[in-house]
């Protein structure tokens, strides 16, 4: 018995040519064929059911037109979706051809991707287009993810990178959206199976179009130091600075610039910015871009009393941040007559201008080594402290407090762009002793800190900032060969790429910074924010040693300044 179908199929056989002979002027007048095989996605998928509906569409017409026999209704949707299926295969494999052209022309890398949220999905995708990596495999901690697969490349549990027997150039980090402790955890983990890692940009570099999600690069050493963030309190945060006519002494510097930078987008009415250091001035004119209204950049010395005089009176200030002063331990350790004038003096010339003028509030940029001294330079940031103490005990119109902090990521003197400039030289990594440590925080939290501190200053106080937990610099250094993607070379490892080497401590530096005198704080309004009531020396027995002081100073005479220093620092020894 014949099959009715039969009939109908050999009858339509001049679909074939029809379609073929349409197919060519649709495909090319719609761009069909413009696509570039390497970058084909899911657009092609939706563009070839158009285009391929408008071919089937336009066959049917025909045959209608001309009186052809038809196939059954049912055969066209099938005859659509075939017609789809077989475009899709042969641009998917041309476009997977092409790109293994490209990969094979090209020195890959096998890479693990830690990650099967969208972030991983994305890289897995952009990478293929690029074609020198070779996707291994994906690394996820979701248990429900394990063992799925993502574009055909499976995902495994983070114990899987322990019987890895290939090798693996370099875990690629995609959780731009993790916490930084989530992160940090992954990242040490991951080192400490020996492999080295990149990173994709931050979810708010991809959204805001800085960067794209296959822009991997080098974890910083920054982003292991960083805390989960704590908001600032948007009423300390503004309190005080909007409307306000403002003077930064030290405005060039690594807080000043960054506080500066932080102050001009609280709207102040006018903001002062002073600074010694030409080039320093010269880069925050630039740094600070369009928000330069209202503002006005002063090169000028803090310690030119007149200079002062004349520019606190012009503006009519009503709040200083003076975070002007050598920072540098061993430079002021060699230089202790510039030291002490540049940080002692610079402070009662703001304090005696203030307390004349009658400005409301100042604020003095305090250091963790004014605790218990070692250093001449701690010693000097002491006596600012004990001056500022001392005047706002004397003079009550105007408020004198402080901000007292450790180690700021990448200010001038830090470790850290002295390890970064040693790894980039290949050159042994310096440490002073094994088991020194301090305290690190981001320029950007510190300065935020210190302004809402400004807001809760009564007068009188030294402010604490919580700085989170001590740091071994051994363990900085090594972290950041690692980060580096090389190894350390030691007795357990001669053939690694760098070494750590010891040079002892230097005259004035301590094993560990306080931030406490008396070990006695009070917790403020916000969390990060602590409060000390501290001993202090009464204006009337402070004055006649600093004026001594200062005539010693300008005599260029050492001993005399180092004795009146010890009188105001007792606890102060000096370093030989």
């Amino acid at each position: 018995m014949s099959n009715p179908y039969s009939n109908y199929f050999q009858n339509s056989l001049w679909i074939i040519p029809v379609m073929s002979v349409l197919a060519i002027p649709i495909y090319i007048g719609t761009g069909y064929y413009r696509g570039l095989l390497t970058y084909n996605n899911s657009f092609f998928i939706y563009k070839s059911s158009i285009i391929n509906f408008l071919l089937v569409l336009v066959s049917l017409l025909i045959g209608y037109f001309f009186n052809q026999s038809m196939p059954p209704r049912s055969i066209w949707p099938l005859m659509y979706i075939i017609i789809i299926s077989l475009n899709g295969l042969v641009k998917i494999g041309l476009r997977d051809y092409v790109r293994s052209l490209s990969a094979s022309k090209k020195e890959s890398q096998n890479v693990v991707i830690y990650g099967a949220g969208s972030a991983g999905a994305q890289l897995i995708n952009s990478l293929s287009t690029i074609g020198n990596y070779k996707i291994k495999f994906i690394i996820d901690d979701d248990k429900n993810l394990i063992g799925r697969s993502i574009g055909g490349i499976k995902i495994f549990s983070p114990e899987y990178l322990k019987n890895i027997k290939y090798k693996i150039d370099n875990i690629l980090l995609a959780i731009p959206s993790a916490s930084i402790e989530k992160r940090k955890q992954i990242i040490y983990k991951v080192q400490d199976l020996g492999f080295s890692i990149l990173e994709v940009p931050t979810i708010e570099e991809i959204t805001e179009g800085k960067a794209k999600i296959d822009n991997l690069r080098r974890i910083e050493i920054e982003n292991l130091l960083e805390r989960d963030i704590v908001l600032p309190i948007p009423e300390l945060l503004e309190k005080g600075i909007k409307n306000k006519n403002i003077l930064i002494t030290g405005a060039g510097g690594s807080i000043g610039s960054e506080i500066s930078n932080q102050i001009i987008k609280m709207e102040p009415r006018n903001l002062i910015l002073v600074d010694s250091n030409e080039k320093n001035l010269y880069e925050l004119i630039n740094n600070l871009g369009s928000f330069k209204k209202n503002t006005s950049f002063i090169l000028g010395n803090c310690c030119d009393e007149k200079f002062m005089n004349d520019l606190l009176q012009r503006n009519n200030i009503e709040l200083i941040f003076h975070t002007s002063a050598y920072k540098h331990v061993n430079l002021v350790e060699e230089n202790p007559i510039q030291g002490l004038y540049n940080n002692i003096i610079s402070s009662l010339i703001i304090c005696k201008l203030s307390s004349h003028l009658k400005i409301p509030k100042v604020i003095l940029i305090s250091s963790d080594k004014a605790v218990r001294p070692k250093n001449i330079m701690g010693a000097s940031k002491r006596v600012s402290e004990i001056l500022f103490q001392a005047f706002d005990n004397e003079f009550n119109e105007t408020c004198f407090s402080m901000v007292r902090f450790g180690n700021v990521l990448n200010s001038s003197g830090s470790v850290i762009p002295l390890f970064k400039n040693q790894i980039k030289s290949r050159i042994p990594l310096t440490v002073t002793h094994p088991e020194v440590i301090r305290y690190f925080m981001t320029i950007k939290e510190a300065s935020q800190l210190v302004i809402q501190a400004s807001a809760l200053a009564k007068g009188g106080e030294v402010f604490l900032l919580d700085m989170g937990e001590p740091i071994k610099i051994l363990n900085l250094a090594k972290q950041m060969i690692k980060l580096s993607g090389l190894t350390i070379k030691n007795e357990d490892n001669l053939n690694g790429d760098l070494e750590i080497i010891f040079t002892g401590l230097r005259p004035g530096e301590k094993l560990y910074e306080e931030l406490l005198i008396d070990n006695k704080s009070k917790s403020t309004i916000h969390p990060l924010i602590y409060k000390a009531e501290e001993k202090y020396i009464i204006y009337e027995n402070l004055m006649p040693i600093i004026d001594e002081m200062e005539k010693a100073l300008i005599n260029q005479d050492l001993y005399k300044s180092l004795s009146f220093l010890k009188q105001i620092v007792p606890e102060w020894e000096r370093s030989n």
